[in-house]
């Protein structure tokens, strides 16, 4: 189902080139030839998700793999949410305008707590179950999109969200979300069940299947079954500044420039900091890459500042 978007932003409706997609630097691909469909969200209004720049940065990686889509959507303001719900519209996709539930897997950004709810927001307003329990054992037959999290807040303890989420992405998504793709694509070709295909997606290293694991009296977290990993480790990627160059948005962003990001991870891993334990260890960028990411990236964006982001 495309979704009408310009009857849905009527003049009461705040600043509606949040809505419109199709930014400079927006990718778009053919609906029809692409054998994974993906939706990215930031679990935010547009100015504050199509700024983050790791939401950018697995935007541009995905959508350079071949047979892979990848579209974004962002939370609506309480407006147009209001609108969705009277209308009865599902949440949409900005650059295919699809709505949610047509695309094979939809994955949010756990940045920090407090976003939570705001995801489980997005999922009603798509009109998807909020429990992996509920899309799995759904009685209308409709195969609902593989719903997944990743992020800093996901991997430092994902236990809270488990309920919520098919699987979590633990750790860097660089290389691990082109992977799920791949399982993803041989899993919909040999025509897979829900759980088969969780099962195989357990079997990457860094996916965790809350399903397939339960929680022991001492809080360990324990296979419920054979064939998963006993332990799931967090993945780890090199910085790519080349995929950072981003979108140029119609509208002014928290981030309303070119972000190159120069370090990932900490030198001090002091323990009472999260970002300082889970991005270890530190990986710098060498300077002839980020002199030419600069480069290109103005060139590219037409962006007269830029900061360098670690």
């Amino acid at each position: 189902m495309t979704v009408a978007v310009e009857r849905l932003l009527s003049p009461e409706i705040a600043r509606p080139a949040r809505y419109l997609g199709n930014e400079l630097g927006a990718v778009h691909k053919d609906w029809n030839t692409s054998a994974v469909r993906w939706v990215l969200t930031y679990p935010e209004v547009y100015e504050v998700g199509a700024s983050n720049l790791g939401h950018v940065i697995l935007y541009s990686v995905l959508n350079a793999q071949p047979r892979q889509l990848c579209d974004r959507a962002y939370l609506p303001a309480p407006d147009l949410s209001a609108k969705l719900r009277q209308s009865k519209t599902p949440l949409f996709a900005v650059e295919s305008r699809r709505s949610l539930t047509e695309f094979d897997i939809l994955g949010f950004s756990l940045s920090y707590e407090l976003g939570a709810t705001n995801i489980l927001e997005m999922l009603n307003l798509a009109g998807i179950p909020l429990t992996w329990q509920e899309r799995g054992a759904n009685p209308t037959g409709h195969r609902y999109p593989l719903i997944f999290a990743g992020g800093q807040t996901a991997t430092s303890n994902p236990e809270p969200y488990a309920e919520f989420f098919d699987f979590i992405a633990l750790g860097d998504g660089e290389e691990l979300l082109p992977e799920i793709g791949l399982v993803l694509e041989e899993g919909k070709s040999a025509g897979l069940s829900r759980e088969a295909l969780l099962l195989d997606l357990a079997q990457v290293p860094g996916v965790y299947v809350p399903q397939f694991y339960s929680m022991g009296t001492d809080g360990s977290v324990r296979p419920n079954r054979p064939d998963v990993p006993n332990r799931i480790l967090r993945r780890v990627a090199d910085p790519l500044p080349a995929y950072s160059m981003g979108l140029v948005p119609y509208i002014e962003t928290v981030h309303d420039r070119l972000v190159i990001e120069i370090r990932r991870g900490c030198t001090r891993g002091c323990r009472f900091c999260q970002p300082g334990m889970l991005t270890r260890p530190a990986r710098d960028v060498g300077p002839e890459q980020v002199v030419e990411a600069i480069e290109q990236g103005m060139r590219a964006t037409g962006y007269s500042e830029f900061s360098l982001l670690s």
